[in-house]
């Protein structure tokens, strides 16, 4: 795809598509307790139609309406054991999610993906449940990975040794079918949805100060209540836009409806740092649902250290690309988990920026850039990550000359209307909620 130069300003009030996190537990919680759950506003994309894919093998419904899904399931003891290999396409947060919503059943069950997921590394989730008791093979320590509980097994005490907010969900939810209490630690907190989700449905979860998680198992399964959930903007979605605003002089755009949970916010934390306006206006205290306006203001370098890396883990590209454009070096370290995201997104980007002329040096665990510098045109490559897509379509909006991107397939997997929206703003048009 040919994608040319912009400089319209961005203004307006955009919601963002829906939040694929939350979505994605809304989905899988669904499976843990009996009875019928309405979840609204969920976003339908190839990597939560795999969670889906999930829950209906365990014998979960879906009747999947405009714009909500009305989800009913048999319960842990009612799932169904005939599919013995679920296939969660490029989804890593339904294969690692799932190896703990499927170390709960005592059907052995083999989980695939496609070839980018059976690259990513499953050993992080395994070895903890095989210290618990659980059954788990994985290849090499990739996918395929087969996930078998084969009778009672106990909780744990575990000091993950990286920041991953998928692995402690999966711990999380192999822990409420164990026998004995777990503690989970964590080295920074990172996204919280699943404890606060968990929480809401009756499981019994303490969090401390110094991040680690209690989890009481559960005695019955009759203990947990399913709940409508209303999934917000997703803001890691929203930031594409946020990006936009920030670099075009004269742009000032409200993202509405976005979940404005403080481990989801720390892109925009990082923006006002480096001297955009944010300004937010909360719409529900108890959900962390609000509006929140990007006003474009000159940036500086900043300095990104690897506490701050989970609030803004998808977002990190982003953070290069502004980085380009702020005055003074930026320096981003400790975000060494970005190597084993959908491709190693350290290296992609470093490539990426450097081929549209940016002045970025790789490090083992982050980059440092050197700005300002003007991007010019170029061909680039997507590496079939939609979050490297989206980054380069802002990054080609602001060089000087076309630059090519050879794949924007991937952008179906979180944001399919990406490019649509895209084209409608270079056409000038303001956005309208």
């Amino acid at each position: 795809m040919e994608l040319t130069p912009c400089n319209h300003p961005v203004q307006g009030i955009l919601r963002p598509p829906s939040d694929k996190s939350i979505t994605h537990r809304a989905i899988l919680f669904s499976a843990l307790a009996r009875g019928t759950v309405r979840v609204a506003h969920p976003l339908v994309a190839e990597d939560t139609l795999s969670s889906r894919r999930l829950v209906e093998s365990l014998g979960v419904s879906v009747n999947a309406g405009p714009d909500e899904w009305i989800l009913t399931s048999p319960g842990p003891t009612g799932w169904q054991s005939d599919r013995a290999v679920i296939d969660c396409g490029n989804s890593g947060t339904t294969m690692r999610l799932g190896m703990g919503l499927l170390a709960l059943s005592a059907s052995g069950r083999t989980l695939i993906g496609d070839a980018s997921l059976s690259q990513r590394p499953m050993e992080r989730v395994a070895r903890p449940l095989r210290q618990m008791g659980i059954d788990v093979e994985t290849t090499q320590g990739h996918a395929p990975v087969m996930v078998h509980n084969r009778g009672p097994y106990h909780g744990l005490s575990y000091s993950m040794p990286m920041a991953s907010a998928q692995v402690k969900s999966a711990l999380i939810l192999a822990a409420l079918g164990a026998r004995t209490p777990s503690e989970i630690i964590e080295p920074y907190p990172t996204r919280d949805h699943t404890e606060r989700m968990l929480k809401q449905m009756g499981a019994r979860i303490m969090i401390t100060a110094d991040h680690h998680i209690m989890v009481e198992p559960l005695d019955d399964w009759q203990a947990l209540s399913l709940v409508p959930f209303q999934v917000p903007g997703d803001p890691s979605s929203g930031a594409f836009w946020a990006a936009l605003a920030a670099l075009i002089p004269g742009s000032s755009l409200t993202l509405k409806e976005i979940s404005l949970s403080p481990r989801r916010i720390g892109f925009f934390r990082l923006l006002q740092q480096m001297g955009s306006r944010i300004d937010i206006d909360m719409v529900s205290d108890r959900e962390d649902i609000g509006h929140l306006t990007v006003t474009h203001q000159p940036l500086h370098a900043v300095t990104v250290t690897a506490e701050q890396v989970p609030d803004m883990i998808d977002e990190i590209p982003l953070v290069a690309l502004m980085a380009t454009q702020a005055l003074g070096d930026t320096v981003i370290s400790g975000a060494e988990e970005l190597r084993v995201k959908e491709t190693d997104r350290i290296q992609a980007t470093v490539i990426n920026l450097k081929q549209l002329g940016a002045h970025i040096e790789e490090k083992e665990d982050g980059m440092v850039i050197h700005g300002p510098t003007p991007l010019h045109g170029g061909s680039v490559r997507s590496f079939g990550d939609h979050r490297m897509a989206m980054m380069l379509a802002v990054a080609a909006a602001i060089a000087s000359s076309p630059v090519i991107l050879d794949d924007v397939s991937s952008v179906a997997i979180s944001y399919p209307t990406f490019f649509e929206q895209y084209q409608h703003w270079q056409q000038g048009y303001a956005f309208h909620d």
